[in-house]
């Protein structure tokens, strides 16, 4: 048995369990949701992996599993020129992945993201990255797929190659968030193909096409750093409308309380997910690349001195 270095990802869908104690209609709904979000999650998969989309480099596969609402995706290491490359792109992979759940049949995940030794077959998979991975999950608490430390040390490669740093740094502008407890996750409301890795020289819209090219401009120091493409804001002004719209939705669904203490309980555990939610997407709204106040969520609380509760809403 062989283990190799993989960059690890592994997230479920929340309210999987509570659809299954509430009834068949429901539960049945939930599964559709799922495997159709698989199905398209399938597609994406095949696109990345078509080697006749990306010419630069022989880059390793994503692979995957999947048992009922768990996902593991996994992507072996390997080392060429601007390796580093591909741990961006396969964390924007995720965050696409985490997108179309949410986008496409409103299912928020919980997960993490990791690397470590792995043995992956046909129908087994085992090894410490995975251990961890699933630690990582049961720890992110929020609908967010946390990034390890790891991770995020090799995001920042203590090399003396500035375009490396400088290039890296800017392609995680969009991807990478710090939540108040410390820990950065992914940002799942933006472009996977924000950016032009490796413009060519006159262009901020077209790359590099062949790895001799870039070889070349790397031997002669002109390799420059990717450009952002403005017209990805028409996708994200999109992409925060629905999510907007979802989460709002939610918000005023679950903050009707209930007399039943055991469903309250339930109900404020799954209230606190999306108002974390809400916190998240006001935070995208001002981030610096896009800049759109108009589609922030309001929030407004009310307490009620007789029944000792708040009672949330937005706006």
């Amino acid at each position: 048995m062989d283990f190799s270095e993989y960059y690890v990802a592994y997230f479920d869908v929340l309210g999987y369990k509570e659809a299954f104690k509430k009834s068949e209609d429901i539960s049945a709904k939930l599964v559709e949701a799922i495997e159709q979000s698989i199905d398209l999650m399938k597609q994406i998969v095949s696109i990345v992996n078509d080697p006749s989309i990306d010419t630069l480099e022989e880059k390793s596969k994503i692979e995957y599993k999947v048992f009922s609402d768990n996902v593991l995706i996994c992507r072996k290491k390997t080392e060429y020129l601007l390796s580093e490359f591909d741990l961006v792109y396969f964390l924007r992979f995720i965050a696409t992945i985490q997108r179309v759940f949410c986008e496409n049949h409103h299912l928020i995940v919980r997960g993490g993201i990791t690397k470590g030794p792995l043995y992956l077959a046909k129908d087994f998979v085992a090894g410490k990255a995975l251990i961890d991975v699933v630690e990582l999950e049961n720890n992110a608490i929020f609908p967010r797929i946390v990034v390890d430390d790891c991770i995020l040390s090799e995001l920042n490669p203590k090399i003396q190659n500035d375009f490396l740093k400088k290039s890296i740094e800017t392609l995680c502008q969009d991807l990478l968030v710090k939540d108040t407890d410390g820990k950065s996750f992914l940002n799942y409301i933006m472009d996977y193909n924000a950016w032009i890795p490796f413009p060519k020289e006159g262009s901020q819209s077209e790359s590099v096409e062949s790895f001799e090219e870039l070889e070349k401009l790397n031997r002669e120091g002109r390799l420059r750093i990717p450009a952002y493409n403005p017209e990805c804001r028409k996708d994200v002004f999109v992409i925060l409308k629905k999510h907007k719209d979802f989460v709002k939705k939610n918000v005023n669904e679950y903050s009707q309380s209930s007399n039943d203490e055991t469903e309250e309980a339930k109900r404020l555990k799954i209230l606190k997910k999306y108002l974390w939610l809400v916190s998240f997407h006001n935070k995208i709204c001002d981030h610096v690349l896009y800049r759109m106040p108009q589609l922030k969520i309001n929030l407004n609380s009310v307490f009620n001195e007789q029944t000792l509760a708040f009672y949330v809403s937005v706006g």
